[in-house]
This record gives structure tokens, sequence and C-alpha cells, in this order.
């Protein structure tokens, strides 16, 4: 026994060795970067050639094979990412067994309830149908396909993974061809074109999963997946009552309370103030609209708030001009509607309109297409997170401090010039914050060095990827320790940030405003009406609270309602209660408000890790 354990104890140091030889990955952009020369062929040649498609898939591998043997890497999500591009290199490859031994090796690194049952179960059950049916036609396999998958998702509880499938069910109706030719020569070929033999790894793995979309996806829908889910969602989701745990948690204020105004800072993509209550807009005083810097601050017609453009110069526009780049936007307002509509599996004019348009689409449109959805998107974003922000709270006071974003798919790289502005840009809005007395902010948007990179590799910026890598941590840097350094010399702003959309963990993906470090700053997760974990909600120790982020209902340019999702709708429901705190003592410091938000705050029955936010809890505790 003794020498059994003498022999363990030596076969771990060993192993404990091995690892510590390994480069350590702290943060996701010290991860590897893979460049390729396609030697002048064009995305679709590898969709129709498989020869050549099989070339590419087997040199992405050995690299992505050396990743791992050369780097400690722990995070999670990160791991999960390797181990689905695994079992498409080896689906592929026809190579089937070895697939779902990736897919299970990543199902087991999964965090989330929901994924243990999602992660990559279609074509986990596709590979098993072809394994155990091997021998039959194609009509009869499309039949085994479909028994199977619908065994599966029978298996499966309804209330766990309600969200992926309302998505999943509600995309099949615009899963077209067309669709995915449009998208590969109008996104992908303009990159590789720009590339030349330096071809960023991201886009060869978006060659090889449309790839496998037209092996084993669109071939499918209208005969396995689309009738198997809808189903299964129809089997289920009426005997699912979702219980509203925000309602016996919120609190409205009328406009009797004794309270104090509290100016809310919605520092995002625009505001129009219009659609807001009159009672709960900012307004500066000192200012007219007249094309004049009246109070001599340095801004020009600033009554509602302030606005900077791409490039950070300051505008006095608090609202994109969207008119002037598409005439046709209201347009593009309906069909966001029916795609989250269709995502929600709610039936609706605007989803059917957005399912006949994506059929006639040609593939030389699907770009602009999407740019303008994207442009839409942007555009009434920051108008719904104001509108979360002062539900309920007739002494909530919004200034809009509008940002401008690209919406392209192949936005312009990013260059010293601008990350300067964007450096002043950040100091000067802070500084206004201060100026007009801003008790909270809310920054639901964020960007990371790996981004910059990415933009740099999209147009071709850079000899190599060691003087790309250079260049984007040079400007991420500029950028992020000027918004540090504002903050942090704001400590009576409490700045309420969105942990971020991708399933993954904040303090490894080290994006700006969400990975900063600072006692004014608090981190805000999403979960659903039942308080339950969303799909998409980036996590980790570094996420403070949690709140609903989950088809929350607010206003749009124009005044009308739409339910939006994300961690962009989770973290306004802080600032609110933030905002709540203040206007029943407005005496109280940021760390006594945050305080009391955490505190409040119950741990939720699936994580104890989650802290669902409790404004009555947390109101209740003011002394």
């Amino acid at each position: 026994m003794n020498r059994l354990i003498i022999v363990l104890f030596a076969l771990l140091a060993f192993q404990a060795g091995i690892a510590q030889n390994k480069i350590k990955i702290e943060s996701a952009e010290e991860l590897p970067k893979h460049y390729y020369d396609l030697q002048g062929n064009k995305a679709m040649d590898y969709i129709n050639n498989r020869d050549l498609l099989l070339e590419l898939a087997i040199t992405l591998e050995k690299d992505l094979r050396d990743d791992l043997e050369k780097y400690d890497i722990q995070d999670k999500a990160t791991l999960r990412g390797y181990h689905s591009n695994f079992s498409m290199i080896h689906f592929l490859k026809d190579d089937m067994k070895s697939a779902l031994e990736e897919i299970e090796k990543g199902r087991k690194l999964t965090e989330k309830e929901s994924d243990k049952y999602m992660y990559n179960f279609t074509l986990d059950e596709f590979i098993k149908t072809r394994l155990e049916y091997s021998d039959l036609q194609e009509d009869e396999f499309k039949e085994a396909f479909k028994a199977n998958l619908s065994s599966v998702l029978e298996s499966m509880p309804f209330e766990v993974v309600q969200e992926d499938i309302e998505g999943m069910t509600g995309s099949l109706d615009i899963a077209k061809p067309n669709l995915i030719q449009g998208m590969i020569e109008g996104q992908m070929q303009p990159i590789i074109d720009k590339a030349g033999k330096q071809v960023p790894k991201f886009i060869v793995l978006q060659i090889l999963n449309a790839a496998l979309t037209y092996d084993m996806y669109l071939p499918y829908v209208d005969e396995v997946y689309k009738p198997v889910f809808q189903t299964y969602y129809d089997n289920h989701h009426v005997d699912v009552v979702m219980v509203d745990i925000w309602k016996e948690r919120d609190v409205s204020f009328k406009d009797d309370l004794d309270l104090d105004p509290v100016v809310i800072g919605i520092w995002d993509s625009g505001v129009d103030e219009s659609v807001l209550p009159e009672e709960n807009r900012w307004i500066n005083g000192l200012e007219k609209r007249d094309g004049k810097d009246n109070d001599n601050n340095g801004f020009v017609d600033d009554i509602n708030g302030v606005g900077f453009d791409l490039n950070g110069n300051k505008v006095t526009e608090l609202l994109f001009p969207i008119k002037e780049k598409n005439s046709n936007y209201q347009q593009y307002e309906k069909y966001l509607k029916g795609l989250l509509d269709l995502q929600a599996m709610i039936k609706s004019d605007e989803a059917d309109e957005l399912k006949k348009y994506i059929v006639t689409l040609p593939p030389e449109e699907v770009n602009p297409f999407i740019e303008n959805l994207n442009m839409y998107a942007n555009f009434s974003h920051g108008t719904h997170v104001a509108g979360i922000a002062c539900k309920g709270n007739p002494k909530a006071k919004i200034m809009a401090v509008r940002l401008t974003f690209p919406y392209e798919n192949i936005p312009a790289p990013p260059t010293l010039e601008n990350s300067t502005y964007w450096a002043k840009m950040y100091k000067n809005t802070v500084q206004y914050f201060e100026d007009n007395n801003v008790k909270v902010v809310n920054m639901s948007w964020g960007y990371s060095q790996n981004s910059y990179e990415t933009r740099l590799a999209m147009n071709g910026v850079g000899e190599n990827e060691e003087e790309r890598k250079a260049l984007a941590k040079k400007l991420f840097n500029t950028e992020k320790d000027a918004m540090y350094s504002a903050m942090k010399d704001a400590p009576e702003v409490l700045f309420v940030v969105a942990a971020g959309n991708s399933n993954n963990d904040v303090g490894f993906a080290n994006n700006i405003p969400s990975g900063l470090k600072l006692s004014n700053l608090l981190v805000v997760g999403a979960v659903d009406i039942e308080g339950k974990e969303t799909g998409f909600t980036t996590m980790g120790k570094g996420v403070d609270v949690y709140s609903n982020g989950y088809e929350v209902e607010s206003y749009i340019p124009g005044g009308e309602k739409r339910k939006y999702s994300g961690t962009s709708m989770a973290a306004p429901q802080v600032v609110n209660l933030a905002a709540k705190i203040w206007a029943v003592n407005p005496d109280l410091s940021v760390a006594e408000v945050k305080d009391l938000i955490v505190k409040g705050a119950t741990p939720s029955e699936e994580n104890k890790d989650i802290l669902l936010i409790h404004p009555q809890r947390s109101l209740s505790m003011i002394q």
C-alpha cells in the first residue's frame, strides 16, 4: 500500500511538472492566434471541393492540437470551444466516433444546466443515427434521425431548455441556402480578399461551420428539425407556467412620495428622450437649442445630454442619424421585431413578413440586410435601456450620453488616432457626469483587445500576428487606461456595467468595462423571469449580481415598446434599484448603495453563487 501511495505521488508530481512546462493562459487576449494562406481559393471553393476543405480542416486541427499541448488553458468556455471545433472537424473527415468523443469532452465542461442538455446535441444525434443505421437510404435515414432526435428532446426538461428551444425553433424558419451563401460571399470572402496570406482562424472556422451546415443542417430543416422541434415545443410549453419572481421583488414609487431627484447617465448608443415620461428627462436649464454653447461647458445644445460620433468627436445629436444611412430604417424595425418574435415563438405579421423576405433575398443582398438590421439594433439599444432604468421612479432623471458603434460586418480598422480620441471622450464623458451630479451610470456595452486584433486582421492590417497583437494592445490599452483612470477619479459615481452575452467567464474575457477592478463599479449578469440562468449570460466571480435580462419590455425610438434580451437589459434593472435607493436617501455613499444592493440580493435556487437583486429587501435596509 505504501509503495502504491509513493508511486501515485510520483505520478502526480510528474503530471504537475508537465503542466508547469506549459504556458499558462490567464486571459482571452493571451490565447494563440492562427492565420492561413488560402492560396487564392475562394470561400465557396471549400464548400464545393471536399478535398480542399479537408486539407484546410486538417491544417487547422493540427494547430488546435498544438495549442492544447503548448498552453495551459483552464477556462472552461474556451476548452468547450476547442472540443466543439474538434467534433466538427472529425465529422467533416467522416471520423464519427472521434467526433462523438469530442462532444462528450465538451459536454463535461458545461457549467449551465441547459448546456448540459443542449451542447452540440443535434450533431451528437445525427452522428449516432449515422453509426446506428449506416446502410439506410437517405429518406429512411431522415425518418430514423427524426425519431432519435424526438426521443432525445422528449427526455429533456422543457423548463430548463425552453429558452434554447425557442431560439433554435424560431431560427429554422429563416435557415435558407441563399442566406448562408450570402453570408459566405458577402462577409467571409471580403475578409479573405483583404487578408491575403494572413486569413484569420475565425474565418477558417466559419468556412468549416458553413460546410457542416450544408451537410447536416440545411438538408434536414423541413423534414426533420422543424417538425421535431415544433412538436416538442407544442407538447410542453402549455404545461410550463413560468413564475415571475420579479413582481414580488419590485418596487414602484408614486409621485406623492417625499423623494429626491436622481440623475442617471445612460452611456449607450443614444436615447430618444421624447419617448420617456417628461418627469424622467434630465434637462440642462442653462442651455438652448440654438447651435451655441450657452453655458460654456464645451458642449453645444446639451439640453438632455451629449453625443459623440464614431471617431469620438462631439456631436449634438443624441440619436444616431439613421435616416442619413437608411431612409427605409422603419422597415428594419419591423424585421428586427419579426426576428425577435421568431426566436420567442410568437406568431406575428412581422415574423411572417420576415420569413417571406428572407426566402426571396438574393445572396448579394444578404450582407446589406444584416448590416441594416445591426444598424437599427444599435440605434434602438440606448432608448430601450433608458426606459428600464427609470421605470417606476418619477424622480429618475435620464441623461443621455451617446457613443457610436460600428454596425458593419467588416468595420474599419482601429487606429491610434481614433483610440486617442476615444480616450479623450471617456475622460470628457465622466467629467460631464461629475459636473452634473450624476449618481449612477449604465454601461450596457463592452469590447476587448481581441476584438481590436480581429478588426485589424479583417482589414489585412499588419504583416504578422506579432505586429497585429502589439498594435491591438497599444490601441486597447490607450482606451482602457483612460476609462479606468476617469472612472477611478469619479468615486462618487456608481458605474453599473453589463457582464456580456458570450456564455463565458467575465474575468477571463477581460473586456472593458466589465473587466475593470474598481470600487465604484458593479457588474451585472442576466437571468430570466424565474431567476434562472440565461443561456447567453457571461458569468464568473467578477459578476456581482444578476437581474432579469430575458424578454424585457421597454421603449424604442418613436415610442413603441419591444421586448429585448441580454445583459444589456439586466444592467439597467440594477441602475433602477440604485436610483431608487438614492431617491430615498441621497446622502448614501457609493459603497453604501453597492452594499445595500448586494446584501439585499438572494441566492438563486439553482446556483448559490448567483445573487438575484431584491429591490424590496434592499430598500427596506435603508437606515
